[in-house]
């Protein structure tokens, strides 16, 4: 049985519950490295060498952009998942390539183990359409007769058996009564970094003094949501071009999404995607920050919305810009130290949980730092012969939140970095794997949740530290992983 709450893909196998499956934008699966410590860490089955199969059996991969740098070794072809690049490639995308080149950066497949260097974003589209993992896995299967569906409903909590730590049922609302289902063996939680340790919590799994606090029978003392991790990002840096993208009537736009390309098939970092290894990080050819060109800018309102940015904020970052010729660098810390927790807010399970990304707040301070060094780099990047044939200039003025800096010193940089650092949506970690429950993790290598005999978690939570890459694509990885962990424990594989 399969819960699905969350965003991450599931394997082919039977699920109960959820709200739409979907991957995110960007397919970027991580350096070699983070595998190789993954299984170091105590967890055989996750090195690199193991998980590469799993990558490239899942992917469709499609160089319909000849010019695009691809190590073949490395993809698959006839999975699920298609994998594509966005056409046409834009200017922007040009003098991004161009500057990396000009400053010794080679263009590189990220999603070969030659990750550091600068690329077009491979993403998740099918001809032009996101691929989404309930596109790319469900989708085509529905009419399996081993899989049941079921849209509108929402998990609450499982049921088990306090003597025996066995799940006897899963309790899920759907058309306004509660329902049980019953597995047959056991059952697979993929609801997220965020939901999977609510569900557990809300089911007796957890630290035992907050499961105390919210009035919940312990059933098994774990570490469960403790160890939130996250990229942080930073959203400061918007430029001004002299690139004028032409208006065109709406049936041409649609014309061209029909033909898979153009405006209407960018689905988010549509541009350019660079990895590099700043001075913080001492693994060789282990890249620590990611670089991703945002163009235009047309969404910029959605920041202020979104993250809740004050009019004098707003007005310092976008203020007298013109969006239509606009572009950004977004600047992501990948080895991020800092951790946060995922609470309760009470023990109904349609309360939100309590999410503390704790941002910039490891004792040494590396993470800002590692995001100052970028911030030097982008502008070191954009100062380049190829982003000055485009008229690239810096538009974002001082923030007047930072006004008692100097504008643009290291002290202004830090203030603004506490200011405009924000979520990126790759949470992980909250039920973390390892070889012993006593340090902090959740699940074993297996993915079995420890002293529950018969529940596995698979999903971005079970990641032991952030990896050199997005969430989605390790996602999809695990989740053909696990299906074959199970097949071998019942002897189908």
């Amino acid at each position: 049985m399969r819960i699905v709450n969350g965003t991450c893909p599931f394997p082919r196998g039977k699920a109960v519950g959820g709200t739409t499956i979907s991957n995110g934008l960007a397919y970027v699966r991580g350096h070699p490295i983070d595998f190789d410590r993954w299984s170091d860490m105590g967890n055989p089955g996750w090195s690199y060498e193991d998980v590469l199969p799993y990558f490239k059996k899942s992917e469709d991969f499609h160089r319909n952009n000849p010019l695009a740098p691809v190590d073949f070794n490395y993809h698959g072809t006839g999975g699920y998942l298609s994998v594509e690049y966005h056409l046409p490639p834009s200017r922007y995308l040009a003098a991004f390539l161009n500057a990396n080149q000009e400053l010794g950066y080679k263009l590189t497949d990220y999603n070969s183990p030659e990750q550091i260097g600068a690329s077009p974003v491979q993403q998740n589209t099918k001809h032009g359409r996101r691929a989404d993992g309930g596109s790319a896995f469900i989708l085509p299967i529905l009419n399996r007769t081993n899989l049941k569906v079921m849209t509108d409903s929402f998990v609450i909590k499982l049921h088990i058996n306090e003597d025996t730590k066995k799940v006897a049922g899963v309790y899920f609302s759907y058309k306004g009564k509660i329902h049980i289902a019953k597995p047959r063996k056991e059952v697979i939680i993929s609801a997220g970094a965020i939901s999977s340790p609510q569900l557990l919590l809300l089911s007796g799994i957890g630290p035992k003094d907050h499961l105390n606090e919210m009035q919940i029978p312990v059933i098994q003392n774990l570490e469960v949501g403790s160890t939130l991790r996250d990229h942080s990002q930073y959203y400061g840096l918007t430029f001004a071009s002299n690139i004028s993208l032409p208006s065109q009537p709406l049936s041409n736009y649609i014309e061209e999404y029909l033909k898979g390309v153009g405006p209407f098939t960018i689905s988010g970092p549509n541009d350019g995607i660079g990895f590099y290894q700043t001075s913080f990080e001492k693994t060789a050819n282990y890249p620590d920050l990611e670089l991703v060109i945002i163009s235009p800018n047309a969404t910029s309102t959605f920041f202020k919305d979104t993250f809740g940015w004050n009019d004098d904020t707003y007005d310092a970052t976008w203020g007298g810009i013109d969006v239509s010729s606009s572009f950004s660098i977004y600047i992501i810390n990948l080895h991020q130290l800092s951790v946060g927790s995922v609470k309760l807010k009470s023990n109904s399970p349609y309360d939100y949980p309590l999410i503390d990304a704790n941002f910039l707040s490891d004792p040494n301070n590396r993470d800002i730092q590692v995001l100052y060094e970028g911030i030097q780099f982008v502008l070191k990047l954009t100062a380049t012969d190829a982003f000055k044939t485009i008229g690239a200039k810096f538009q974002a003025k001082p923030l007047p939140a930072c006004k008692e800096f100097e504008a643009f010193s290291k002290d202004y940089w830090y203030c603004s970095l506490r200011q405009l650092t924000f979520d990126v949506y790759h949470p992980v970690g909250t039920c973390p794997m390892g070889p012993d429950s006593n340090s902090g993790a959740v699940v074993d290598n297996k993915l079995k949740v420890y002293g529950i005999t018969n529940l596995r978690v698979a999903d971005s939570s079970v990641f032991p530290f952030t990896l050199s890459g997005h969430p989605n694509a390790p996602c999809v990885m695990i989740g053909e992983k696990v299906s074959d962990l199970i097949k071998e424990q019942y002897n189908r594989l």
